[in-house]
């Protein structure tokens, strides 16, 4: 598959374009969806799909031969790098590859693993498996990101993510945590968009009438904005969002206009994801979702499994930071300020596996 922008007033009359050129193609697939400056310095619509390499080369007159051949001498260039890569001293490797493919095998990804390996081989380092495992796990504590719980200042938070990932009771549980179990008591709101699931509206609102909040339905932009500006006195306003899949582009382009609606209001997205996701699927989430700036991630289900490695490799490679960790379904209690020292225990109990 080959990725192309389209730019347009509009998320809707960017896809429009997409679909004018690729519309007979029945598996269009929108990856991204952003705002940017214009050539005039206007703000404009810019959305990114996924077409077949043949039908993107039909539309520029490239044949698929040209594409092979560029794509052999590519290959070429590639195997002369690491030609010379293999200069390094191989007794050293053997460790290196025995700690590789461990870590590998829980989740995190060999290329990333090599790229932190590579200011160490040929050192003494590289030669004792204890010694880089050490190394390694000093890394994937670097690479993650936490971000710290802040409600000194009035916040609207959106959360985002795929069907059956468990927003509406991560909101819940945040919902009651922020009105009664922090310093003080905070004045909280929901807001809910989802108006495609049925029973979506009454699952949260069973939450707020037992929580006594206020709580909202939002069906369009329109009534969104309003909601916001009335709700302006809140300390805090968790929006629920409709479950979208890598495919569901109808709900995509409704979450953008959402968005891109509200211009008075900063609204931070979060994005929750599943501890027991592939990291192959975490990451066609995120491109999914990385046009609203996604800015933290509450991860759910973290009671569920063992292995996270696939969730470390997401966070260290996105260098997202992680907001909470849900660990079971019991509101308020199951829901934990994200720590570095949790997730790693988790990863080392893994290993120890």
């Amino acid at each position: 598959m080959v990725e192309e922008t389209f730019e347009a007033p509009t998320p809707k009359a960017a896809f429009a374009l997409a679909k004018e050129k690729y519309g007979h193609f029945s598996d269009l697939k929108l990856l991204r969806a952003r705002q940017i400056k214009g050539r005039d310095g206007k703000l404009v619509a810019e959305i990114t799909v996924a077409v077949p390499q043949e039908e993107y080369l039909a539309s520029i007159g490239i044949d698929e031969e040209e594409a092979l051949l560029d794509e052999v001498a590519q290959l070429r260039e590639r195997l002369n790098r690491m030609r010379e890569a293999a200069g390094i001293q191989l007794p050293s490797m053997a460790a290196v590859e025995t700690v590789v493919s461990l870590l590998e095998s829980k989740g995190l990804r060999r290329e990333w693993l090599l790229q932190r390996l590579e200011p160490i081989l040929g050192t003494g380092v590289a030669e004792d498996e204890q010694l880089l495992l050490s190394y390694l796990l000093e890394e994937i504590d670097e690479g993650l990101s936490i971000r710290e719980e802040d409600l000194s200042r009035p916040q609207v938070m959106m959360m985002v993510g795929p069907t059956g990932v468990g927003k509406t009771t991560t909101i819940a549980k945040l919902a009651a945590r922020y009105s009664y179990m922090l310093d003080r008591d905070y004045r909280v709101a929901l807001i809910n968009l989802d108006t495609w699931r049925a029973g979506a509206y009454e699952q949260l609102d069973n939450f707020a009438r037992i929580l006594h909040l206020a709580h909202y339905r939002a069906t369009d932009v329109e009534s969104f904005a309003q909601l916001l500006d009335e709700l302006r006195d809140y300390d805090v306003i968790l929006v629920d969002t409709a479950g979208i899949s890598p495919y569901d582009t109808e709900r995509l382009i409704q979450t953008i206009e959402f968005l891109k609606s509200v211009r008075e209001r900063e609204i931070t997205t979060n994005l929750v994801v599943a501890a027991t996701a592939k990291y192959e699927d975490i990451k066609e989430i995120y491109e999914h979702f990385s046009f609203i700036n996604v800015e933290s991630v509450i991860v759910t289900k973290f009671d569920e499994t063992r292995r996270v490695g696939d969730l470390i490799a997401f966070l260290t490679e996105k260098h997202l930071p992680v907001s909470y960790l849900s660990t079971g379904q019991k509101v308020p209690d199951d829901l934990l300020p994200a720590r570095k020292d949790r997730i790693l225990e988790q990863f080392a109990g893994e290993l120890d596996g």
